[in-house]
């Protein structure tokens, strides 16, 4: 194709020849070839000169946009390589994806301005299928790896707090065991979340079947009913901590230890991630140095 533009814009096969570095010969037998695969005669021959047909006036039109296209791809490539560009696809489950990722997520796009960064909050079940589908380049969950075909890597340590309303009766305790929490009204996370399962596990290791419960959809319409006094929560920490501060809610003090669990940073084993996806991983290594990744993601 790059021959037959030669040709088409020189009018003249041994210029073209020169300036393509091939014989004239050469250059006649590509242009035969091309001619043979379109199914049409794209040049009008002379001795002294060449002219375009109709079809060859049609083809120098496409093939300049097509090899414009390729001299695009190659240049972009090139920045790719270099580091100039790139994209990352970040998911996260509600908890780590409201409370632990935005002031990071800003900073990284302080950094690297020229990277595509999209970043995308599911149920954990979808974000790993994401990521197992590569839709998603990686992704923070919470709680222990959603899939066998995933790799996981530990982030940063959750706890999980009791509250209740300021006015309940139940913050002025004094220490309360799990079984004087039972006729209390619960109010849950959505089934299929982490901290869900993590209250349920809590319930059967001691024993407790509450009868009266709320279910709400995501941590922040948990926050809500808990300052409306509709009843107690089991919630992640991070999610409670500027309410806590401000006696929005208050900790319910409960005698035995509460579950706590990791934040964690999971992809594809085989996943290659280029310039873009490692500047991430950097990032979360300089942000969480106490949980560390593995070298060959934070290696350039």
């Amino acid at each position: 194709m790059r021959t037959f533009v030669a040709v088409a814009e020189l009018r003249h096969f041994a210029r073209a020849a020169n300036l393509c570095n091939l014989s004239q010969p050469a250059v006649s037998h590509q242009i035969a070839l091309l001619e043979r695969e379109v199914g049409a005669k794209l040049l009008n021959r002379a001795p002294r000169r060449v002219s375009l047909t109709v079809a060859g006036e049609v083809f120098l039109e496409e093939t300049r946009r097509i090899l414009g296209a390729v001299d695009r791809a190659h240049e972009r490539m090139q920045e790719v390589a270099r580091g100039a560009v790139g994209r990352i696809r970040i998911g996260a489950t509600p908890t780590p994806g409201l409370y632990l990722l935005p002031p990071l997520l800003a900073n990284y796009r302080a950094e690297h301005e020229s990277y595509d960064l999209r970043f995308e909050v599911g149920a954990v079940h979808a974000i790993a299928e994401r990521v197992a589908r590569n839709d998603l380049d990686m992704a923070i969950v919470a709680g222990s790896l959603p899939s066998a075909e995933l790799q996981s890597r530990p982030l940063s340590r959750d706890e999980l707090v009791v509250i209740a309303a300021p006015s309940s009766p139940l913050v002025r305790a004094r220490i309360l065991k799990p079984g004087q929490l039972e006729t209390e009204t619960w109010l849950l996370r959505e089934e299929g979340s982490d901290t869900r399962r993590q209250l349920s596990s809590w319930w059967h290791r001691h024993r407790l079947a509450p009868t009266r419960t709320m279910t709400f959809d995501g941590p922040d319409a948990v926050k809500r009913a808990v300052m409306s006094d509709l009843g107690v929560a089991m919630v992640s920490r991070l999610t409670v901590a500027e309410e806590l501060a401000n006696r929005r809610v208050a900790a319910v003090p409960v005698r035995t230890p509460l579950p706590a669990r990791e934040f964690l940073v999971i992809d594809h084993p085989q996943k290659h991630h280029g310039a873009a996806c490692r500047a991430m991983l950097q990032l979360l290594g300089r942000t969480f140095p106490m949980r560390g990744l593995p070298a060959r993601h934070t290696a350039g």
